[in-house]
């Protein structure tokens, strides 16, 4: 062997030594972004990372909340308005699924709102029924519900022109479904994957597309790719949410008395199962929900009794 060739040897083990080697910790406390006695409900990043979107207190109303600062902006007052809304990809608009009540009777619609100047957009018409929470393709064309008991998609602007949509994946009746619409026929063919285990309660799907983590019954955490392969288990948790390398998953794991819930904190994992590490270790404070930020650098969350968001910056060694 040269020396050339072993010092390149030495160099590849040092690096994947390095690599190895990387862990990921907490940088000072968690900040609070909202201020004490205001209630929000599932936060969620804008693409730009530069705002915080929230529900009110049980999911009715959309708040919009400024990064680092807590300026709140309400987008909407809508029952629900705040449950399994979507920022659009460009950041620009938030799809939501808003409830009216008329003589005890309940209704749904989906709709979408400009971030500007908070213009609400109707996109379907007010119907008895509509399951699931929206999600926008990649395009920002059209959305597509999941948690769905049927597929649905939507456009999303005036245009008359019909739009293919790309394959997806979504959960219809608590199974992962792979849909692609064949271009030669027109035609949708739909493949479920997991359908050996409990319901899917909770999933996302990594960065690039490949790779699933959800959560079934039990809070039971797995991690597979879109297609079915290579499934493995990841312990117990749920709510996951990917970092943006996708070298990571955030999530949170909860106890409950049967009625309540008696305890809650915020973990993260590595992607290959290792470095299972408790991010939060409050007794009397249960966060829940947490979402990492496009930069990587910090964790946004809810706190079940409070309502009070939190942030908190992670960094590696």
């Amino acid at each position: 062997m040269t020396n050339k060739a072993g010092l390149l040897i030495s160099l590849l083990l040092l690096c994947s030594t390095a690599v190895l080697a990387k862990q990921i910790e907490t940088k000072g406390d968690p900040v609070a972004l909202s201020r004490p006695g205001e209630y929000y409900m599932g936060p969620k990043w804008s693409p730009s990372g530069d705002q915080v979107a929230a529900g009110g207190a049980s999911y009715t109303g959309l708040y919009l909340l400024d990064f680092p600062t807590g300026n709140v902006q309400q987008i909407s007052n809508d029952y629900s308005a705040g449950y399994g809304f979507a920022w659009s990809h460009d950041g620009t608009r938030i799809a939501s699924k808003i409830s009216h009540f008329n003589k005890m009777r309940r209704s749904h619609t989906l709709v979408s709102f400009n971030i500007s100047d908070g213009v609400m957009e109707t996109l379907s018409e007010p119907r008895s029924r509509m399951s699931g929470t929206p999600i926008w393709t990649d395009d920002d064309s059209q959305l597509y519900l999941t948690f769905a008991e049927k597929f649905e998609s939507f456009k999303t602007d005036d245009s008359n022109q019909e739009v293919s949509l790309p394959p997806l994946n979504y959960i219809k009746d608590g199974r992962f479904q792979n849909r692609l619409v064949l271009q030669s026929t027109g035609r949708s063919s739909e493949t479920t994957h997991f359908s050996d285990q409990d319901h899917i309660y909770s999933y996302a799907i990594s960065p690039d597309g490949s790779k699933v983590v959800y959560s079934t019954a039990g809070q039971n955490l797995w991690l597979a790719k879109v297609d079915g392969e290579d499934r493995v288990s990841l312990g117990r948790g749920s709510a996951p949410a990917w970092s943006p390398d996708a070298e990571w998953i955030t999530f949170m794991l909860t106890s409950d008395d049967g009625h309540s819930i008696t305890a809650s904190d915020i973990y993260v994992i590595n992607v290959d199962g290792s470095s299972r590490i408790k991010l939060t270790e409050t007794p009397l404070i249960f966060e829940m929900n947490p979402q990492w930020s496009p930069d990587g650098e910090w964790i946004v969350y809810d706190t079940d009794q409070r309502g009070q968001l939190f942030i908190q910056q992670v960094g590696w060694r």
